[in-house]
This record gives C-alpha cells, sequence and structure tokens, in this order.
C-alpha cells in the first residue's frame, strides 16, 4: 500500500479532481476549494488521495474505485475499526465523519461506482530505518504498538470475521476471501498449487479470541509516520480477520528483508535475532500475551507473507530479477525456513 499521507515521488504540481466526481462529494466533504490530486498508489495500490481544506484545516480524501473485493460496507468496517482503535490509545489517523455523518460513502460518476473516506493530515514522515544496532528504540514502540491492538481486538465484538455480508450471506472481510483473492491473482501454477497446501495447513489451526481477530494486516514501517515522539499507523484498506501471528510474522518479515535486500546492513542478520525481535517481542509481550503454542506457527505465517508478496510484486522482481524470483518461488514451494534455525520463537 502507498504511504496516503504523504506525497508520492512525482507528484509535482497538484491537478483538480474531476469535475464529475467533485460534483458527487461536495455536498458530501465541504471544502474551502476544490480538492486536488496529491498522491497515488502505484499499479499493486488501489485508489488516488486528494488534498482540501475546511475551515483552515489540511485534510485528505481517498477514491477507490468499487468492485467485488471492495464495498461500501467493508470499506466502512474498516473504518470503525481505526476509529476505534483511535478512541483506545493506538496512534492512527481516524476517518472524518461524511456530512451525512457516515464513515466512508459510495459515489457513482458515469458507470463508475466509487467508495470515498477522508482523515486529517498530520505532519509527521515516513519512517526511515537505518542502521539495525540503531534502531532498538522504533523496535520497541512497534513491538508495543502491535501488542496494544492486539489486546484490544479481543474486544472488538467481530474476531472470526466481518459484520457485513454478500448477498450470499458470506462475510465481506475474511481469511477465505484473502485466500480467493490471491489464489486468482498468482501467475504461477506451481504457486497456486502450494497455496491450496496452505489453506488446508490454515484450516487445520485453531481459531479463538486469544489468537484471532481484527488486524491492520499491513503494519509494516511504510505503514508508519513519525511525529515528534509519536508513531502513527496509517492505511487500513486491507485490514482482515486473521491470527495474531500472522501480524508479527509480517513485522519480522518486513525488517528481515530490509536489512537482507534492501539496505547495506546484511551483515547484521545474524545479529537480528537479538538487536531486533527480541526487543519488540518483548515490548509487544508487555501488552498482550499469546497462548505459548503459537509461536511454533512463526514459520508458516512467515511463509505465507511470502506467498502474498510473490503475488504483489511479481511483475517488478520477474522484470528486474528473474533469478530471486526463481529463489523464491522455491523457497515457497518447499517452505524453507525463514529465520535461523535458533531463534526467539524456537526458544519460546
Amino acid at each position: 500500500m502507498e504511504n496516503s499521507n504523504t506525497k508520492q515521488p512525482g507528484a509535482i504540481g497538484l491537478r483538480p479532481m474531476p469535475e464529475d466526481l467533485r460534483e458527487a462529494l461536495k455536498e458530501l466533504y465541504p471544502w474551502d476549494k476544490p480538492p486536488e490530486y496529491f498522491a497515488v498508489g502505484h499499479a499493486w495500490s488501489d485508489g488516488t488521495i486528494y488534498s482540501y481544506s475546511r475551515q483552515g484545516e489540511d485534510r485528505l480524501l481517498k477514491v477507490m474505485p468499487a468492485g467485488s473485493q471492495r464495498s461500501l460496507a467493508s470499506v466502512a468496517e474498516r473504518q470503525a475499526w481505526q476509529e476505534w482503535l483511535s478512541r483506545n490509545g493506538v496512534d492512527t489517523l481516524p476517518p472524518l465523519h461524511s456530512e451525512a455523518g457516515r464513515l466512508a460513502e459510495a459515489v457513482t460518476c458515469g458507470t463508475q461506482e466509487y467508495i470515498v473516506y477522508a482523515w486529517r493530515m498530520v505532519s509527521g514522515k515516513q519512517v526511515q530505518l537505518g542502521d539495525p544496532r540503531d534502531c532498538s528504540d522504533f523496535y520497541r514502540r512497534w513491538g508495543e504498538m502491535l501488542g496494544k491492538m492486539h489486546r484490544l481486538a479481543k474486544s472488538w465484538p467481530q474476531w472470526q470475521h466481518s459484520a457485513c455480508i454478500d448477498a450470499s450471506g458470506s462475510p465481506l472481510i475474511s481469511r477465505q476471501r484473502e485466500w480467493e483473492v490471491f489464489h486468482r491473482r498468482f501467475q504461477d501454477d506451481e504457486v497456486r498449487a502450494a497455496w491450496s497446501v496452505m489453506k488446508t495447513e490454515l484450516d487445520a489451526l485453531p481459531v479463538t479470541r486469544d489468537n484471532h481477530g481484527f488486524l491492520h494486516n499491513d503494519p509494516h514501517p511504510g505503514n508508519i509516520l513519525a511525529e515528534d515522539n509519536r508513531l502513527i499507523l496509517i492505511d487500513f484498506d486491507v485490514a482482515n480477520y486473521l491470527w495474531f501471528m500472522v501480524e508479527i510474522a509480517i513485522c519480522v518479515y518486513s525488517e528481515y528483508s530490509r536489512v537482507n535486500f534492501h539496505s547495506p546492513w546484511a551483515r547484521r542478520d545474524a545479529e537480528l535475532d537479538a538487536i531486533f525481535i527480541t526487543p519488540f517481542m518483548e515490548a509487544y509481550e508487555s501488552e498482550n500475551t499469546l497462548p505459548a503454542e503459537e509461536y511454533g506457527c512463526v514459520e508458516l505465517f512467515l511463509n505465507y507473507r511470502r506467498f502474498l508478496m510473490f503475488a504483489c510484486f511479481f511483475e517488478q522482481i520477474r522484470e528486474g530479477s528473474p533469478e530471486y524470483l526463481a529463489w523464491m518461488k522455491q523457497d515457497i514451494i518447499h517452505a524453507r525456513n525463514y529465520l535461523p534455525e535458533d531463534n526467539w520463537f524456537a526458544r519460546r
């Protein structure tokens, strides 16, 4: 997902919102002057963001095409979750209610329906991490934030799947839906077959109030803003009902991937268990406790994340590094361990 509070590179020169869209939205989200283009996501993202002001306050408005995977009801449930977290002490960018009092709106322009929501702009910057030896404070605060969200998720009314349903009565937000979306998205037959095997393993796992609930589902540093002493979690557009260990695995996968493949600090790999996972998980456990057996699922969920990254970045990796794509495919198919054998989770 794109960072939805900071302007994307190349977005030089603001462009007005299309006139038909302005007409559809002007009564729902009144502005001092018409909204202008602020940022657009990449090919794997999901909408266009416009900036506007209301009574001197800077705000952002996200416009997303509606479709089978995105409805007004599902977006509204995710926005309600974000608002509830904010009210309970998690730093997020809570949605603004429209003039009709709703957290999200659906408007139609021509033959296209759009889902829209708004929030206040903040001055925070996207988190930029350097040498992992210098990131201990961030790791602790990151783990604490995740633990707090998981603890709060245990009090959210829904925990197995969404309250909102489709015409057939199936939940609009669920792990089953996520599995189906990616099953269709894979461009490699062998990986798709391995994904079906993964589903069998997931279906055998226990699902309880203590290990499963509503998650942000993408809490990597690219979706965290830093403002003074605050860490602000943004972009809840893929929030889902999953095991809490899924998000822990997302964070671990993200930082190991950054250090080993996207930084000059790959030599720190052997230290990451001590300098990253240990402070991260100690802070997590200061806020939330998981059943001991959950930690044994970390490699399953790290491979789950690897599947999703394979699907989301398939074209990009194939064009830039086909050798890496082939290696990643084999890691997925054979469910190779992501972490060293001796790691924090194994020692639990």
